[in-house]
């Protein structure tokens, strides 16, 4: 029987250790794949789309259970600050897409424009460093980034800070704990871009928490964060 605190349900403790624990874990699990690309690299599709295309599945999958987790306590995303109606979230998605293809146009046309060698692409080349740098990948990328950034602010804003609040930790505490997890939902680059990603998971816990809770703010900043990686290709020209 689930805690009531202040009239509301609480997320059990066992079920948020298990998302702050589990899904980083998964998600570093799956990041090992980096270190052997030859297992998905095939010869119509390169290694990048289908990695990327296994990590949109499971960025879906880890909203389906918080999906699951909040509705087994009688809670929903309204809860965590994601207050959007269905037609609301629609009109959200297709504005992340038309920026998001604006942008790929932009990109397609400069690169057309000019003559790229391998040896320049293959600069950009390293597990740290997963800039999309054909057609495909950038397509592919982008609806990466929109899954990624409506999962990863679901679950270590929306649903991290609020279960740990309901749990008597103050907001700030809360903000610092679940930015932790966040770091290691990035797999490998965590090892050498920890604290870029600890003090974003900081940012973005202040914003979400400043803005009241308006999980479509964090969202967008992350999406835009997201974007702005294809634009290193842009170092080539």
């Amino acid at each position: 029987m689930n805690r009531i605190v202040k009239n509301r349900s609480v997320i059990p403790k066992s079920r948020l250790l298990v998302i702050l624990l589990g899904f980083p874990i998964i998600s570093s699990i799956i990041s090992l794949l980096l270190l052997r690309r030859d297992l998905l690299t095939f010869k119509q599709v390169d290694f990048f789309s289908v990695f990327w295309g296994i990590i949109i599945v499971w960025y879906l999958v880890q909203i389906v259970i918080i999906k699951r987790i909040l509705n087994s306590s009688c809670l929903s995303f309204n809860d965590i600050g994601y207050r959007f109606n269905k037609k609301e979230t629609l009109y959200f998605i297709l504005g992340y897409l038309i920026f998001a293809f604006i942008l790929f146009g932009v990109i397609e046309y400069l690169l057309a424009s000019i003559d790229i060698t391998s040896t320049k692409l293959n600069s950009l080349s390293d597990f740290s460093n997963l800039t999309p740098k054909t057609s495909l990948q950038r397509f592919i990328f982008i609806i990466a980034g929109l899954v990624a950034g409506i999962s990863e602010e679901f679950v270590y804003r929306g649903f991290a800070i609020n279960g740990l609040e309901n749990h008597n930790i103050n907001k700030w505490s809360a903000i610092l704990i679940a930015a932790i997890p966040f770091v290691f939902q990035h797999g490998l680059k965590s090892l050498d871009q920890f604290w870029w990603f600890f003090i974003t998971g900081i940012i973005m816990g202040l914003i979400y928490v400043v803005s009241k809770r308006k999980l479509y703010i964090n969202i967008i900043i992350h999406w835009l964060v997201i974007l702005s990686a294809m634009l290193a290709i842009l170092q080539v020209l």
